[in-house]
């Protein structure tokens, strides 16, 4: 029976082991929650809560970052019958709800004109493609036996997107996109922060320099608002909560209501493992017809009825003002994500009156 207990316990000595091994003169090891971008579609074309932590900057502090982040989708009809598959894989675009791969870089600055006044701006690019990962990605579930959702019925490293809806033109795209995106404009102003808790508001703009025609921006600004916590549990545990709207300046999408919860274990000062939730609800919904129904099928097919909950899994390397930020996306709980979203991020703070010292 001890070994059921081993590797509790050896997480238990190693936070420990970093909790008494650093300077305690710095108590607080935090570093915020996973920072990063919605990939979903039709997500991505709106502002999301970026995750920024509520925890205040020293005045000065410029903050400079670059992420990438890679998406792998593919969806099908499952009220429909499969393809013909008697000669091998098909591909019916009737059948194709989503099949594409995802490219994304992104690059934002922010800056510190009050410990606890911060403004930043964040810019992407877009690119969309049939990709290379579906033989990848079918072999590996192949080989723990997990299903394949019927990936193995249709050609591979195909691109073709395809979702009706009822608040406007149906977001659509058959062939390799490259496409600037909106730029997100946004301001976080900690108003409450004591050893223990920071709290605080964000408002953000999203101006809509992105192309509809190639999904990456919806055509119209989105206004944001909402409360930041972070709460400092222990030295070797930060908890996060954050909550807030987004309001399209139109009434083709829903307004959306954006969460998130998340727990970050940072034993040592330099590294911590973060787990998190982002909870979302679409900007849109299906069509009044549903999207599969058929007279001789009788059958619905619905893809917007509940939130995203996406779970993120990823770690955070800081070393002086150098972070660097990994995670895994997906949500495994009702399936209203893309299969996969990979998430890497370099950032850099440096204060501006120190450095003209």
């Amino acid at each position: 029976m001890a070994k059921y207990f081993l590797l509790p316990v050896l997480c238990y000595l190693l936070c420990f082991s970093g909790v008494y091994g650093e300077d305690s003169s710095d108590r607080d090891f935090s570093k915020g929650p996973l920072f990063g971008k919605n990939m979903y579609i039709p997500f991505l074309i709106h502002y999301n809560f970026p995750s920024l932590p509520a925890k205040s900057g020293e005045r000065f502090d410029l903050q400079s970052h670059f992420s990438v982040y890679i998406t792998q989708d593919a969806r099908y009809r499952t009220d429909m019958p499969l393809p013909d598959g008697s000669n091998g894989r098909s591909y019916d675009k009737a059948h194709v709800v989503r099949d594409y791969e995802g490219y994304t870089a992104e690059t934002g600055v922010a800056y510190n004109f009050l410990d606890e006044l911060q403004a930043g701006l964040d810019m992407r690019l877009f690119l969309y493609s049939g990709g290379f990962l579906d033989s990848s990605i079918e072999g590996f579930h192949n080989t723990f036996d997990f299903s394949n959702g019927t990936r193995e019925s249709y050609l591979q490293n195909q691109i073709y997107i395809n979702i009706p809806n009822d608040r406007g033109s149906p977001l659509f795209l058959d062939k390799n996109t490259v496409s600037f995106g909106d730029i997100d404009l946004w301001c976080k102003w900690t108003f409450l922060e004591n050893r223990t808790v920071s709290l605080a508001a964000l408002g953000a703009f999203k101006l809509p320099t992105g192309r509809f025609e190639s999904l990456s921006g919806s055509g119209y600004p989105d206004a944001a608002a909402g409360l930041l916590l972070d709460f400092r549990a222990a030295r070797f545990i930060s908890l996060y909560s954050q909550a807030g709207i987004v309001v399209p300046f139109t009434n083709k999408y829903y307004p959306m209501f954006n969460g998130l919860l998340g727990a970050e274990v940072h034993p040592w000062k330099a590294v911590s493992f973060n787990l998190q939730m982002n909870i979302k609800t679409s900007p849109i919904s299906d069509s009044t017809i549903p999207f599969g129904w058929n007279k001789d099928w009788g059958t619905n097919f619905y893809q917007f009825t509940l939130p995203q909950t996406n779970l993120l899994v990823g770690f955070v390397i800081q070393l002086n003002g150098l972070r660097l930020q990994v995670y895994f996306e997906e949500d495994f709980l009702f399936n209203q994500g893309s299969d996969f979203t990979l998430g890497i991020m370099a950032s850099y703070i440096v204060n501006l009156k120190n450095r003209s010292k």
